[in-house]
C-alpha cells in the first residue's frame, strides 16, 4: 500500500503536491503526522548532489524518492512494498506531473515551477493530478495483483542502482553537516575578531617603539618654539 505521496521543489523543498492515506491503526494520525514530519525533513535535505532514487528505511516503513528535471517525487509504502515497483510507480507520478502542470500554465512546466512562489500553486492542475494519484494508487495497492507482477517482471526498474538509506542516518547527517555549518561560521567569526586584534596589537607595538622618538621631538620643537618667542 502507497501511503504517502509528495511532490516538492528540489531547489528549496517548496511542496507542491501532498496526497496522503489513513493508516489502520489506533493511533494512525499521530502516526501519519510523524511520518509527514520525516518526509518534509527529507526533502530539506535534498539538493542537486542527492542521489536520483533513493529508498530510506523508517520503522516499519519505507520512503522512497525520485529527483526528476526540478521536482522530488516522494512516496511512503511498508517495507515489504517491492521496490522495483514503487519506483515505477514514481516514474509515472513524474510524467503525469509534468503533463498535467504543462496543460495548466501553457507548455513550459519547468518554468513555472521553478518559478512558483507559494506552496500547492497549481490548483487545477493538482485537482485533475490528485484524481491520477487516487486511481494509480488504487491501481498499485496490491503488489500480487497481475497488472503489478507483470510490472515486477518487465525489470524496467534497475534497482541496483538505488541507494539505500535509514531515517536516522539521513536525520543525523543533516544534523552533523548544520553543526558543521554553525562551527564554520562561529570560526570565521573568531577568525575576524583575531584578525582585528592581531592589527591593533601590532599598531601598539608601533606606538610604543616611536612614541620615545616623538616625545624628544616634541619637546625639542617646544623649547626652540620658546626661544624664539
Amino acid at each position: 500500500m502507497i501511503l504517502l505521496v509528495f511532490v516538492a521543489r528540489v531547489a528549496d523543498s517548496l511542496l507542491l503536491v501532498a496526497s496522503t492515506d489513513q493508516m489502520r491503526s489506533s493511533d494512525s494520525q499521530d502516526t501519519m503526522d510523524v511520518y509527514k514530519s520525516q518526509a518534509r525533513q527529507i526533502l530539506r535535505k535534498l539538493d542537486a548532489r542527492s542521489p536520483a532514487r533513493c529508498s530510506i528505511e523508517s520503522g516499519p516503513y519505507t520512503f522512497h524518492y525520485v529527483i526528476s528535471e526540478c521536482c522530488c517525487y516522494l512516496a511512503m509504502t511498508h517495507r515489504s512494498y517491492p521496490k522495483r515497483l514503487i519506483f515505477q510507480y514514481l516514474e509515472e507520478i513524474a510524467r503525469d506531473f509534468a503533463e498535467e502542470v504543462a496543460r495548466d500554465c501553457g507548455g513550459d512546466w519547468r518554468s513555472a515551477v521553478e518559478t512558483v512562489g507559494r506552496p500547492y500553486a497549481f490548483i487545477t492542475a493538482f485537482i485533475k493530478f490528485d484524481k491520477t494519484l487516487q486511481r494509480k494508487r488504487k491501481a498499485y495497492a496490491n503488489p500480487g495483483d497481475r497488472a503489478n507482477q507483470s510490472k515486477i517482471d518487465s525489470e524496467i526498474a534497475d534497482i541496483h542502482n538505488i541507494m539505500k538509506r535509514n531515517i536516522d542516518e539521513v536525520l543525523n547527517r543533516g544534523e552533523r553537516l548544520d553543526h558543521l555549518v554553525e562551527s564554520t561560521s562561529t570560526l570565521k567569526h573568531e577568525a575576524a575578531k583575531y584578525k582585528w586584534g592581531a592589527k591593533k596589537f601590532h599598531a601598539m607595538a608601533v606606538w610604543q617603539q616611536y612614541a620615545p622618538f616623538v616625545a624628544v621631538g616634541a619637546c625639542c620643537l617646544f623649547v626652540a618654539w620658546l626661544k624664539l618667542r
